[in-house]
């Protein structure tokens, strides 16, 4: 497994995996895909520096033989870094997921990034599980979404962790 940053020629790939069942409901809890013109502007938002900065960047998660198993992003916010990730459900309980987040948070310290957060839903409990492995601690409530999929008002956490000890 291996981490790419995404190119411009490769969207097709990413608007494929955003439409896999799996990956739509994992996060949010809902099988809503957007319209492939929003994520296509939002691909080229994060490909293209926004005021001259990038604030986000995209990498495919790759299997060894080079076919796209998923994605991450790199979300900047000041000093701190958001590593959302999807990965396409045949690629899942391989490790991939767990050795991506830990790539990203390397890429991030490069930079100078001292610390992740990510939110997740509080019935989220394989993402809970793969965050906490890598290092991540649940920290307060963020905001309660509805979820349509659901039918349910669910919460969302903060998760915490340094980057200052990745490898």
């Amino acid at each position: 497994m291996y981490l790419e940053k995404a190119k411009l020629e490769e969207f097709e790939a990413y608007y494929q995996i955003k439409c896999e069942r799996f990956v739509t409901f994992w996060s949010w809890g809902n099988y809503e895909i957007p319209p492939r013109e929003n994520l296509y502007h939002f691909y080229l938002s994060c490909l293209a520096p926004v005021d001259g900065e990038k604030h986000k960047d995209i990498y495919f998660i790759k299997s060894d033989e080079g076919e796209a198993a998923g994605y991450l992003y790199l979300d900047y916010a000041g000093n701190r870094v958001d590593i959302p990730i999807a990965l396409c459900e045949r690629f899942t309980k391989k490790g991939f997921a767990r050795q991506a987040i830990l790539k990203g948070l390397q890429i991030a310290k490069r930079k100078g990034v001292c610390q992740s957060e990510v939110e997740i839903r509080e019935d989220n409990t394989d993402s809970i599980r793969l965050y906490t492995s890598c290092g991540y601690q649940k920290g307060e409530q963020t905001r309660e979404m509805y979820s349509s999929a659901l039918g349910r008002t669910v919460n969302l956490y903060a998760y915490r962790r340094q980057i200052a000890d990745v490898g």
